[in-house]
């Protein structure tokens, strides 16, 4: 598949039709229209646009103080697009972009080997969900 990628930051175009698709890994079905507001209350999100579909094929959102730290909030690529590079260059294009002492995210087990062969590494957390948020969904 011979594609050419284009990266952005400008959510200024973006519409909930075109993130169709996206977060239907979830464990639970997050109301319409649930990531673009995700992304438009990021600190920083990067877009993969392939040109010639003209479609999103993946997004990097991150969180940050712009000083100490930054969380990775979300990273997704569309299946049909994996492996092609796109994960890595939005991974490596955010932390650049977040220029702060510590990047940090939370992955399911599978996701580790990637995650470490872009530079990062397994460290302790907590998390705690909203269950009433949920169960609105």
């Amino acid at each position: 598949m011979s594609i050419q990628i284009s990266y952005s930051e400008s959510l200024d175009t973006l519409t909930d039709s075109q993130l169709d698709g996206f977060l239907a890994h979830w464990d639970f079905a997050p109301p319409p229209g649930t990531l673009l507001r995700m992304l438009r209350g990021s600190s920083l999100v990067i877009l993969a646009r392939d040109d010639k579909k003209c479609v999103v094929c993946g997004y990097v959102a991150a969180l940050s103080d712009q000083v100490t730290c930054g969380y990775i909030s979300a990273l997704e690529v569309r299946p049909e697009y994996r492996g092609c590079g796109i994960g890595t260059m939005l991974i490596r294009r955010i932390t650049d972009r977040l220029h702060v002492y510590g990047t940090y995210l939370s992955c399911a087990p599978s996701m580790i080997p990637f995650y470490e062969s872009v530079g990062f590494r397994q460290v302790s957390g907590m998390t705690k969900r909203n269950a009433k948020l949920i169960n609105e969904s």
